[in-house]
């Protein structure tokens, strides 16, 4: 449980913390989808971002980002029946990195009073956490996925805090490419 609740802890600060750019994000459509069709949409139950059935505040967080996103497009937010159904799902992994380059040392002989210049090449590793956020959205009287979006961002100073108005970042980034309601 409380890894569990660690876990949980880090990949919310992954994904909300963000960098000074945003992060790249990417999208994947089914092919031949017309979207033309859909006008409603609702959340997928529990989410995957839900904790042992109840809402999490990241849960609560996404699901109001997603839905400003959608209702801007066009799109109207019913509870049942609804044309599309979306879900939210993120992960987390360490990646360690080592970086080979050219390293150059100036310094002063301390024996034979002389200075001097050393070349060589020191691996340096590097390590941060990779956080992805997955917006998944079904096409419901189909039960298929017509469109994903990917949102990730690294996190190198291991400060873990959840703030919400970077997730409402994430996910407007992911729908700045969802297709827009027609009226």
């Amino acid at each position: 449980m409380v890894n569990g609740r660690l876990a949980l802890t880090a990949l919310v600060t992954v994904l909300v913390t963000g960098c000074a750019s945003a992060p790249p994000t990417e999208v994947a459509r089914a092919p031949g989808v017309d979207f033309t069709g859909y006008e409603t949409f609702t959340f997928h139950r529990p989410l995957g971002t839900d904790r042992d059935g109840t809402s999490t505040i990241l849960s609560q967080t996404l699901r109001q980002a997603a839905r400003t996103e959608l209702e801007s497009l066009g799109y109207r937010y019913v509870d049942d029946g609804a044309d599309l159904r979306v879900n939210f799902f993120v992960e987390t992994r360490e990646v360690v990195e080592r970086q080979t380059g050219p390293e150059v040392t100036f310094g002063y002989g301390v024996f034979h009073r002389h200075y001097g210049v050393w070349t060589g090449y020191d691996p340096t590793p590097r390590q941060y956490t990779l956080g992805t956020l997955h917006v998944d959205v079904v096409d419901s009287g189909l039960d298929q996925m017509i469109w994903e979006g990917i949102a990730e961002s690294r996190r190198r100073d291991g400060q873990f805090t959840f703030e919400p108005e970077n997730a409402r970042k994430a996910v407007a980034r992911v729908f700045a490419d969802f297709p827009r309601r027609r009226p």
